[in-house]
């Protein structure tokens, strides 16, 4: 397979990245009202964000999985995972098409949190690292499928190893995002497939 790797200028990026852009500026925008609320170290405004806190979620709050992906809580947690989105997503944006993309973002990030409400962990849970294990995940597929780059790959699980013994406080959760990514691209990938097999008529 011929990898090429194409430089995208920065004016480009919204337009041939709408749904990745939109993630980054919901994010921002989100962060923004959340410091100027002027209670941002305070747990309870967290929480009044949409953090991730296991009694609510087991009581019924289950937007709080989806709500956190956008909530960080202070700047270089938000700085850290902007990055890793801009860095990571873009490519699945190109490959999947954007409600593809959007899905797996989301489910993956989604899954990964409630990953942790099922480790009992007490505290209060904000941001979307989850759903970049998620990516992560769909990565390590096109990996084993040879759809990426080997040396990109390699670096890839550099990346996930690193992140994953840096993150050990929530190794079930980071595990569980990380494989639903490699499954949801597993089944994505064979529905493409498929897909293209049916309109070539074999």
């Amino acid at each position: 397979m011929n990898h090429r790797r194409v430089i995208i200028p920065l004016h480009q990026f919204p337009r041939m990245f709408p749904v990745v852009t939109s993630v980054l500026i919901i994010q921002a925008i989100v962060f923004f009202f959340f410091l100027i609320s002027g209670h941002q170290h305070h747990p309870m405004q967290w929480i009044q964000f949409g953090a991730v806190v296991q009694w609510r979620v087991e009581e019924g709050e289950f937007w709080r999985l989806l709500f956190s992906l956008f909530l960080h809580v202070n700047l270089f947690q938000w700085l850290l995972v902007a990055f890793s989105i801009y860095l990571l997503a873009p490519q699945l944006e190109w490959l999947f098409g954007k409600s593809v993309f959007l899905l797996l973002f989301l489910v993956t990030g989604m899954i990964g949190n409630w990953g942790i409400c099922w480790m009992d962990f007490q505290g209060i849970y904000t941001g979307a690292t989850e759903a970049v294990f998620g990516l992560m995940g769909v990565y390590l597929y096109l990996l084993l499928r040879g759809i990426i780059h080997p040396l990109f790959g390699r670096a890839m699980i550099l990346l996930i190893v690193l992140s994953l013994a840096l993150g050990h406080a929530f190794l079930f959760a980071h595990i569980l995002a990380l494989l639903a990514g490699f499954v949801m691209a597993m089944v994505m990938i064979q529905i493409k497939q498929f897909t293209a097999r049916n309109k070539s008529g074999f």
